[in-house]
């Protein structure tokens, strides 16, 4: 499948008083690959697919957007859908939500781990990006301090981008990197650990 560059899904604020988003088409056409109900998106996060026109785009969540996929539209594995038309509902997710609000898994105690450091682990298989495009710079270097809300690197699942963003109930509000165990470009498994970090 050719994917074509990618596209933000339009938003707005829900009816109700709860900080609810909904995550709307920005053009009518086919939606598909919908991420699952619980899932948690972030600025970059990938929102499915849309195909237009014979084209299909990456529909990606817009900076300044966070929220836990409460409800989503898609009935079948590919869906019809019209210029802004709702897709997902979000909701706010807290910064001490055992997901994270940046995608991102802790592991400590661990043999593989140095006493006192924290291992982030890569949420899910794919291919694992330190940059947001190949002639940028990466999200984060050794030595470097990360916060709450820091995007560590991109995950890619079948072409659509998913950040890792910093943060978590089980990591320091603040951290140093003190390694990186994955290349930019390999090929990563899930739980596998991507970088070392130790309280800053």
């Amino acid at each position: 499948m050719n994917i074509h560059p990618e596209v933000d899904v339009l938003v707005r604020r829900g009816n109700n008083d709860d900080g609810e988003l909904i995550l709307e088409s920005p053009a009518p056409g086919w939606w598909s690959a919908a991420p699952r109900v619980g899932e948690v998106l972030v600025a970059g996060s990938c929102a499915g697919r849309l195909t237009s026109l014979g084209k299909t785009f990456a529909l990606v969540v817009p900076q300044g957007v966070t929220g836990r996929v409460a409800e989503r539209r898609l009935v079948t594995r590919r869906d019809p859908v019209d210029y802004g038309q709702a897709l997902l509902r979000l909701m706010p997710v807290a910064a001490s939500d055992g997901e994270a609000v940046g995608a991102a898994h802790a592991r400590e105690s661990s043999p593989d781990v140095p006493e006192g450091a924290f291992a982030v682990t890569s949420p899910t298989h794919g291919m694992f990006y330190r940059r947001p495009r190949p002639d940028e710079p990466a999200y984060v270097e050794v030595g470097q301090i990360v916060e709450s809300g820091s995007t560590l690197g991109l995950v890619e699942v079948m072409k659509c981008f998913s950040a890792i963003t910093y943060g978590g109930q089980q990591l320091p509000a603040r951290a140093e990197v003190t390694e990186i165990r994955a290349d930019d470009g390999a090929e990563v498994t899930a739980d596998q650990i991507l970088f070392v970090v130790r309280p800053a």
